[in-house]
């Protein structure tokens, strides 16, 4: 069995921030709601969520340095960005097993849980966590994910945003050499997924029609005019990543209201520059339906 196929398409993307409580306030302004705030359980990191009915965005941080970061101090010391995504899995241990006949070195299925600091009282949400080998999404940090207590953060009151965000559509990493990683790629999500196009490759997720992206770096600027790539001090990179929008006339009203600079490209997409977003280029696409919520099973 492919890899690909024990997936859910992309459950959730991380941005990796020096501030958090900066970061929380600069999504704010940019029309997010944000959950309240998580602690992640024997690590020094918190982070804020930024959820959609079927997937999410994690804003991450330190917030005590004398304890283990996961390696996020690291990432830290060349920028902000996007630190990577996991993969939703509903069956890890089927996820883990197709690897392993692959003879991918895998680590996990592991549980995790963190605490979520609500007004009345803390909870806990539980997930399994896969991780493997840099071999099956070169150049991509990636792992896979399981919510056990999926009705813990997908609540009503969290999933509606101002901007009229919708959910995650691509995600978009620049590398050196994409087209060298044609037949990895192709191992483990299918040949038929993997598409060359003109100046990128993509890598599509058909169960929700997600798509992840590699530009070559010479190319990030035809696609992402004004984007400062001189300044990236990491050989790969997530340039960013495309949301979809309920309604871009609405996203447009919000931004002009608030005053947040944009770029429009044509009329079916809206582009927040990486200053504005800690590190990661945010588009706003046009949905063409509603995205379903999210039903665990």
């Amino acid at each position: 069995m492919l890899f690909s196929h024990t997936l859910k398409g992309i459950d959730h993307l991380l941005v990796g921030v020096d501030k958090l409580e900066e970061a929380r306030h600069h999504y704010l302004r940019l029309g997010f709601r944000l959950t309240p705030r998580g602690r992640h359980i024997g690590w020094g990191t918190a982070n804020y969520c930024i959820m959609f009915p079927d997937d999410y965005l994690e804003l991450i941080g330190i917030v005590d340095a004398s304890q283990d970061t996961n390696g996020l101090d690291t990432f830290l010391e060349k920028g902000e960005g996007g630190l990577g995504f996991a993969f939703r899995s509903l069956n890890t241990q089927e996820t883990a097993d197709s690897l392993t006949d692959l003879g991918v070195p895998i680590e996990g299925p592991n549980d995790l849980r963190r605490i979520l600091e609500l007004d009345n009282g803390d909870v806990m949400p539980a997930f399994k966590l896969l991780r493997y080998s840099a071999e099956v999404t070169p150049e991509m940090a990636t792992f896979v994910c399981d919510h056990k207590t999926p009705e813990i953060v997908w609540q009503d009151q969290w999933v509606g945003h101002e901007n009229g965000a919708n959910g995650i559509r691509r995600i978009v990493y620049a590398m050196a050499d994409p087209y060298g990683l044609i037949n990895e790629y192709s191992q483990f999500f299918g040949e038929d997924a993997v598409v060359v196009t003109d100046g990128c490759i993509d890598i599509q997720l058909h169960e929700r029609n997600q798509t992840l992206r590699l530009l070559a770096s010479e190319e990030v600027n035809r696609f992402y005019p004004g984007f400062d790539s001189e300044k990236m001090e990491r050989e790969s990179y997530m340039i960013g990543f495309h949301l979809w929008s309920r309604d871009l006339k609405a996203t447009q009203a919000y931004f002009d209201q608030y005053r947040v600079q944009y770029r429009k490209e044509g009329d079916q997409s809206l582009r927040l520059m990486e200053n504005d977003a800690c590190g990661v280029v945010i588009s706003f696409d046009a949905s063409p339906n509603t995205a379903a919520p999210y039903v665990p099973s």
